[in-house]
């Protein structure tokens, strides 16, 4: 019955009639060796070797004991036992390659490398043409820090059996850990296409290295077949849905997901996923009604934010959009967001007074949120409060000493003034420390320089901001200010017919222009001249002077 219940898993029906057994043949060597080894499946280790005990007092050579207790103790972390238990097998049978191994696996956990290889290389010597000597070397050699002679190992091995999978996983694991992963895709490819066609690892390896190499199509190809192998998994369906919205293809994306919210449905962050994907694909009713039926839950305080937003940037509806933020606040008006998200609305809609208000009103329920300052502060500067500003924007410097949208607007608005330039400087260069490629902190600083006379300096700082953010029409204002200055008359012309045509609204730089004594800005000539450059549909916006 025992041996019944092996072959079907079930590992605790055949535990159990062998130890029925047992009580009929207290003796039997095979019993106590199948009760100690299915004891060590189980995790009963202190079991298992109570029965390996008791048969090796019975036969205290015998091998399968013996290499049963070695791998009992190693479980149990007996190292010093272990190695005697192996060299006992090695004594009785000195050619059995798998004690030999099996020690040298244990002196290289013990980082011994030296003498795991010399003991592998003698379980190598008993059977050349065995594989599982090199693939210990393998091993022994990347435990030693040393990867390009495990691979070599390892390629031993498989050209010793050229259809193990396992040996064909380590080599990929390898080339994955070296930074090759064209090479480890290859192997995995070679695993499935042929060795193991359903083999779950390397379809798991091969579809996390396609994503990540963005090598979309085939992905999602490998996630079809592994999807109809385990068709229970929800988590395979939803890494299709994740590409499919990274490469926008937002409807098919919605397909995917709706028959595992079917499958799911109190798995409330995937009616979440769905809304947003409904957004994407600018079906805003059915975004708008899939958030509506979240707004019961626990997390309505997101879902009011998310549904304002919504509201605003997509449909422009401010009314809604504030409401909604009223709604946030209402539902928890412990937590910021929400008079960030409306205190933004209303300073855009320049309905400053109020958005100081309901800014204000966050820092009493929330005083150490750095971004509420930082916005009250931007907001101060609508209203020519210029010691609030400062004061606000230091706030949150000191709340968040990298916060690096207001170190760069406090520094460009006294750049802006001529007023504490080297502190400005100073300022601005700790916003790019956090982020050096942003072309806006690129032109304050650009500013800066032209502000304190450090003209080459100054140019070759916007030429940067420019190429950051080529359709910024500040950044081009600022730069033909800079040629201007440096006699480069032609180069500040084209500098501020780009500005002009990125803001046709911006009329100072119009007047500025005519100042400099150049040709009418909208003039045929410079509007052919500016043919190539894009359009710009919005007011310009810059996140050290104004709101997003």
């Amino acid at each position: 019955m025992g041996l019944q219940h092996e072959e079907t898993n079930e590992a605790a029906s055949a535990l159990k009639a062998y130890l029925s057994a047992l009580n009929e043949d207290p003796h039997s060597l095979f019993l106590l060796n199948r009760i100690a080894s299915i004891s060590m499946g189980l995790g009963k280790l202190d079991a298992a070797l109570f029965y390996a005990e008791a048969a090796r007092k019975i036969a205290p050579d015998d091998i399968k004991t013996l290499h049963l207790i070695g791998g009992i103790f190693v479980t149990f972390g007996k190292r010093e036992d272990a190695k005697e238990i192996y060299k006992q097998i090695i004594k009785v049978e000195p050619k059995n390659p798998e004690a030999y191994l099996k020690l040298a696996g244990i002196y290289s956990l013990e980082k011994n490398f030296e003498k795991a290889e010399a003991i592998a290389k003698q379980a190598i010597a008993l059977d050349p043409t065995a594989p599982l000597g090199y693939y210990y070397l393998g091993k022994i050699a990347i435990e030693n820090n040393m990867p390009q002679k495990g691979l070599a190992y390892f390629l031993d091995a498989v050209t010793r059996n050229p259809r193990n999978v396992h040996f064909h996983l380590e080599i990929a694991a390898l080339y994955e850990a070296q930074g090759k992963s064209d090479e480890a895709r290859k192997v995995h490819r070679h695993i499935l296409d042929a060795i193991d066609p359903g083999n779950r690892e390397a379809t798991v390896k091969l579809i996390s290295l396609l994503i990540r190499n963005k090598s979309w199509d085939e992905a999602l190809t490998e996630l079809d077949h592994f999807a109809k192998a385990e068709p229970l998994n929800l988590h395979i369906p939803l890494q299709s849905v994740s590409i499919l919205a990274e490469k926008k293809e937002y409807a098919h994306a919605i397909e995917k997901l709706l028959p595992v919210i079917d499958a799911a449905p109190e798995e409330r962050q995937l009616q979440g996923y769905l809304a947003f994907l409904y957004e994407e694909n600018k079906e805003y009713d059915k975004a708008i009604a899939t958030y509506q039926t979240l707004l019961a839950g626990e997390h309505s305080y997101d879902i009011r934010l998310r549904l304002g937003a919504l509201y605003y940037y997509k449909l422009n509806n401010t009314e809604e959009a504030l409401a909604q933020g009223a709604l946030a606040k209402g539902s928890n008006p412990q937590k910021p967001h929400a008079y960030i998200f409306t205190g933004r609305i209303l300073h855009n809609l320049k309905r400053y007074e109020e958005a100081a208000q309901t800014l204000l009103e966050g820092i009493d329920k929330c005083e150490s949120h750095p971004d509420l300052h930082f916005y009250l502060g931007a907001t101060y500067d609508k209203l020519s409060r210029f010691e609030d500003l400062v004061k606000e924007m230091e706030t949150a410097i000191q709340i968040s000493a990298n916060h690096a949208d207001a170190l760069n607007y406090l520094g460009y608005t006294f750049v802006e003034k001529g007023i504490r330039l080297d502190d400005a400087v100073v300022m601005i260069k700790r916003a790019l420390t956090v982020r050096p490629d942003d072309g806006s902190f690129v032109d304050s600083l650009g500013w800066a320089f032209y502000k304190k006379g450090m003209i080459q300096d100054a140019l070759t700082t916007l030429k940067r901001a420019v190429s950051l953010a080529p359709e910024d029409p500040v950044i081009h204002e600022h730069l033909g200010e800079v040629y201007l200055k440096a006699n480069e008359r032609d180069l500040a012309r084209e500098a501020w017919i780009q500005a002009l045509r990125l803001d046709p609204k911006n009329e100072k730089l119009a007047v500025r222009f005519r100042e400099a004594h150049f040709e009418d800005p909208l003039s045929e000539s410079h509007q052919k001249t500016a043919i190539d450059l894009p359009e710009h549909p919005t007011e310009p916006q810059k996140i050290n002077k104004t709101l997003h």
